[in-house]
Order: structure tokens, then sequence, then C-alpha cells
């Protein structure tokens, strides 16, 4: 029951957890929509291109040069190469004008800007701003998230600038230009989105960190490694390492941000890894997952001797595989569950096609978008959150499944326990009527031994050898009845008619049909008309009366009482009481088991059946009968309901 409740508490909280995701998962979107619409350009800009092979122009050499039209979004993928962006900005009537380098992981980025317009035979004179991770925070021409530069406003003129861009990741560059009201409110917004975003990371670290220290499971200790290793990337790629970590030592933030950003491939390749595992997946998608891990290595190496660019180069290759090498590993997933199996497709699918769609541009293939800005951060966000509800839903799908075991378990157990006790009863019902059947055969062969053989003379004698052959035919004749009652019991299926009956004229029935009467004393009313079975009744009666005869005290008085149980009026009550004879009292525990007989009391032929049968048969017809003892006195109470459905098909008891 317990499992069972378990596996509810943790379906409802299943459902809680993800549509508190989703609707986190939206908010997040919506906010990006929003900084994404911010970014839409106040003033015109026109950007041209030029690349310096080498990296040895200065600004007075690349003015000088033919630059090429660019796109809004310059992706060229990773290269040595320096790129230099020519940037016009159309007159406009902005009094400050801030501009922004985009995205938060770029290595050196130089802005210049002429200060005036030298004279005829004069050098130009450049204002150099220098930002980007290489950079102390502190040192940046503006402290803040996004990489910002002060531009000098020229009213109704056009402002041209130059940005130099050399980084060992993926050459992407968006330049925009925007009024500093303008741009402190996208930082505003931005800095909040870092937070929630961070937040919703730090959330599952510590979600998966509770779901391993509740399971133990090595995968959910894996997915709290991946959470905390992608909330470390996203600290660097939206800044908050920089500013809160490093702020004085740009080369330790740039040095950190590279080896985070190997880390976590390396961490979530291994996780993927394992997840397959639990589902079953290929095993040699497994180790080639696994061959991977060695990369991680010599990635660290090239990162620690300047040879950041191979590294991060090898990075998004490994990427790219691993994402193709899951299309094809969860084709071998073994998972029962509909459900379970779509949101599993539905997370690799999205997976694959979303970085398909990000990860090309990184390696100079297609165009980027304002997604690409933040791809990894919502990538990580997206797979981190699925592969919370994934592992969530599998362990609700493993406890309702030990829960089915469990039940299916104790269901075979019981009906073990069952055969047992029938196999157990079978064996004692044999032993019982082997015992009871032995004695009055062995009086029945005598006597007849010795009819046969003359040995008794006319008259009393042969009469009372006769009597004892009865007596003895009666007893076994006894014994098979009841057997045959509890059998019929046990059975199931017993139809019982409840008619209107005077339990007084049957009770003298039963008075009559025993020897000798004058025992049995009582009171009781002349006639009681209650709704019962006759027959039935009759047979509670007739055996409480012979178990009062045969085990009390020899010429003893029996004691009867007749009237409604005083416990309960809408009872009716048969109070039998009588002194017990050499059995002495019975055995409380045992005195309603079937075949129980006292050890003295196996001198008289008996089945043991009796009290079981009326205690079940009063049961059955919504009455009960007890024991007590009261001083020197055996009391058995039987009650019976004074209503009853006029039929009523009586189950078995035993039924399974």
């Amino acid at each position: 029951m317990f499992t069972t409740v378990l596996a509810r508490v943790r379906g409802g909280w299943l459902r809680a957890v993800g549509v508190g995701w989703g609707r986190s998962v939206a908010a997040l979107i919506c906010g990006w929509a929003l900084l994404g619409g911010a970014q839409a350009e106040p003033v015109a800009l026109q950007r041209s291109l030029l690349i310096d092979t080498e990296g040895r122009w200065t600004i007075d050499q690349v003015v000088d040069q033919e630059f090429q039209a660019a796109p809004a979004i310059l992706a060229r993928g990773y290269s040595p190469s320096v790129v230099w962006m020519r940037v016009s900005v159309a007159p406009n009537d902005l009094s400050s004008l801030v501009a922004m380098v985009r995205p938060g992981y770029l290595d050196d980025i130089q802005l210049y800007e002429e200060l005036d317009s030298p004279a005829p035979g004069e050098a130009r004179q450049w204002k150099r701003q220098v930002a980007g991770d290489r950079v102390a925070f502190r040192d940046r021409p503006r402290q803040e998230l996004a990489y910002t530069f002060n531009l000098q406003p020229t009213p109704g003129q056009v402002k041209v600038f130059y940005v130099r861009l050399q980084t060992t990741s993926t050459q992407a560059l968006n330049v925009t230009v925007r009024s500093l009201e303008e741009t402190l409110d996208q930082n505003s917004l931005q800095f909040m989105l870092a937070g929630f975003y961070a937040s919703i990371v730090t959330v599952l670290v510590i979600l998966s960190l509770i779901r391993y220290a509740i399971t133990a499971q090595r995968l959910w200790a894996l997915n709290c490694l991946m959470q905390f290793v992608s909330l470390l990337l996203s600290f660097a790629f939206l800044g908050l390492w920089a500013k809160y970590v490093t702020p004085d030592n740009g080369p330790l933030t740039d040095l950190i941000t590279c080896v985070v950003i190997c880390l976590h491939f390396h961490v979530v390749n291994v996780y993927y890894g394992f997840f397959s595992r639990s589902f079953q997946g290929a095993r040699w998608v497994f180790w080639v997952r696994m061959a991977c891990v060695p990369a991680l290595a010599w990635q660290l190496w090239a990162v620690s001797h300047g040879q950041a660019l191979a590294a991060m180069q090898i990075n998004t290759q490994l990427v790219l595989f691993t994402t193709l090498l899951g299309q094809v590993d969860f084709l071998f997933f073994k998972i029962e569950d509909r459900r379970l199996r779509f949101m599993v497709r539905f997370m690799y699918t999205a997976q694959f096609l979303y970085l398909l769609y990000m990860m090309l541009p990184l390696l100079g293939v297609g165009q980027m978008s304002e997604l690409h800005m933040m791809s990894a951060l919502l990538v990580n966000l997206f797979g981190a959150i699925m592969q919370h509800l994934v592992l969530t839903m599998r362990d609700a799908l493993v406890y309702r499944n030990q829960a089915q075991f469990e039940a299916r378990m104790r269901e075979t157990q019981q009906q073990l326990e069952w055969e047992l006790k029938r196999r157990l009863e079978t064996s004692g019902f044999l032993s019982m009527l082997l015992h009871e059947l032995k004695n009055p055969l062995a009086s029945i062969r005598l006597a007849a031994l010795n009819l046969r053989q003359g040995r008794t003379g006319p008259g009393e004698p042969q009469l009372s050898r006769l009597e004892r052959i009865q007596q003895a035919v009666e007893g076994m004749d006894a014994v098979l009845e009841r057997c045959r009652q509890v059998d019929r019991l046990e059975q199931g299926g017993m139809h019982l008619q409840f008619l209107p009956s005077d339990v007084m004229a049957l009770w003298t029935e039963c008075r009559a049909s025993v020897a000798p009467t004058e025992r049995i004393l009582g009171e009781g009313p002349e006639t009681w008309v209650l709704p019962i079975e006759p027959m039935l009744f009759k047979t509670m009666l007739s055996n409480l009366l012979d178990n009062a005869l045969a085990y009390s005290a020899p010429g003893s008085e029996i004691h009867y009482r007749w009237g409604p149980d005083p416990a309960d009026p809408s009872m009716a009550q048969f109070q039998l009481r009588n002194r017990p004879g050499k059995p002495g009292f019975p055995d409380e525990g045992k005195l309603f088991q079937k075949y129980y007989r006292a050890e003295a009391a196996h001198q008289r032929t008996g089945s043991g059946l009796g009290l079981y049968l009326v205690k079940h048969l009063a049961q059955l017809c919504g009455g009960d009968l007890l024991y007590r003892r009261d001083g020197d006195w055996v009391v058995f109470e039987l009650s019976w309901p004074m209503h009853h459905a006029v039929d009523t098909l009586v189950p078995s008891p035993y039924a399974r």
C-alpha cells in the first residue's frame, strides 16, 4: 500500500514539475524574445567586412583597404584570422550612442573611433577601446554583461567606426548601435534573464541532488554533475563569471570559459551514454561515446598551451558527431510506456534539429540568427529540463511496476498460503475422519461378531448390542453430515431463503431429539417468530446442544435463554451454558478452528467441525457465535438479526 501511495505522490509531483518547468521555459523564451526585440536597430547601420589573414594590419592600414558587404550577424566558423568590420551609422539626432558587440564569449574586441578629421598632411587620431574575455572586467570601457563601447555622437552626420575581432571561439560577430537609455534597459533585461536562467539551472542541480540522495542511482548523480557544469557554462556565457568571480583577471576568465566549454561537452556525452544504457540502448554506441572522453585531456592541454582555437573546433565537431550518434542510439531504446517513449524521441529529435541548426553556422556553414547569440544556453536548458522530466517519469514507472510486482507477489503468496492451508486441511480432515470412524467401526465389528457367533442370548442383551451398533452408525453419520455441511459452506453459492419461523418450535424439536431432556432447563417465550432459514437454524441449534451434552459433566444441568441481545436490541440471542466435563474448558484461541478437539475429548466420536460450522453459518447470516467463561460455566451466545432479506446468495468465505 505504501508503495502504491508513493507512486501516486510521485505521479502527482511529476505533473506539477512538468507544468512548473513548462511555465519557466515559456517565461524565459518570452524574455529572450523581448531581448531580441530590443535588438531591433534604432538607427540604420551599414556593415562591411575585411579579413586580415595574418593579423598584422594596423587601423591606418585597414582604413585604406577595400571592404565587402557583411550580414547583420557574421558567421565564419573557427579561424585564426583577424576580422575587421566597418560600421557606418546613418545620420540621427541621438545625444548618446553606445555600440554593443555580441556574442558574449569573444576573446579580443577592439573598437576604433576617429576623433577629429585631420588637417592635410597630419596623421589620423583614433580612440581605441578594448573588451572581450581576455580583458579584465574592471578594465572594460563599460562594465556591463555585454561588450559595450561609448561612441561620440555626430548629430545629423554619418558616423563610421571599426571593430577588430580576434578569438579562439567561432568567429560570430554582431554589432549594433543604440542610445544610452536603450542600452541600460537592455542590460537590465539581460541581467534579469541571466539571473532567471541561472536560478532555473540551480534548482535543477538541487533537485537532481535530492533525487540522487533518495534513489542512490548513478544516473541521477551524473545528471546532477551535468546540471552543475551547465550552470558554470551559463555563468561564462552570460558574463557572470567575469563580473563576479574574476573581475581583475581577463586571461583567467578566458581560460576558465574554454575549459568549461570542453568539460561541459564531455560530461553531457558521458551522461547520455549511461542514459542510453538505462534504456538498453546499443552497447556499441555507448563505447563510441566513451571513446570520445580521452579527447578532453588533449583539449585541456591545447587550451593551456595557447591552442584554444583547435580545442574549440574539435569540441564543436564532437558535439555534432554525438548529436548524430544520438539519433541512431535512441532507435535501439526499449521503452514500454508509450508516453515515456514519445517524450524521449521528442527530446532527441528536437535536440538534433536544434543543434544542427545552431552548430553548422558555428563551423561557417549557413547564416546566424538571434537565437545563435544564446544557442548553447537554450539547448542546454531544454535538455536539462527534458532529462529531469524523463528521469522522473522513468522513476515513477519503476515504482509503479515495482508496486504491481509486489502486489502480484503478495497475491501469489496468498494463493500459495491458501493452497497450503487447503492441503493441510485435507490432510487433517483425512486424519480426523480415519481416527473418528475407527472406534465406531470397531464397536460395530465387535457387536456384529458377537451376534454372528451367538454369544448373546435372546431378549435384552441382543437389543443392547443392536443399540450400540445403531449409536455407532449414528455417530459416523453425524461426522459425515458435518463434513458435508462444511464442504457445502466453503464451496460457496449457498442459497439461503429466510422465512418467518417460530424458533421456539425448532428448539423444542431439537430438545426432543436428545435424551434425557430433563437436564435441559431455561427460559424463553412460548413463541418467537424470526426471519430464519429453518434447516440452517436447526443445524446450528442441534450442534450447540450436542456439544453441550457431549462435553458437560455427566448428569449436570444445561441452561439456555432466549431473548434480545442486551448489547444490540436489533439482534436476537440464544444463550447456552453448561459446566465442563472431563475435557475441561476449551482453548479460546483454537475453539472455532476446523477439527479442533481437546485432548481429553477424543474418547468420544466427533469431527471437530460443529462449532466451526455454527460460527461461520451465523456470520454468513449476519450474526455470530461467541464463547466466554463465566465462573464454572461454559457459555456460548448465538446472535441472529431480527430482520433479513428474503433471498440471499451466500459466497464462499474462501473465494480467492
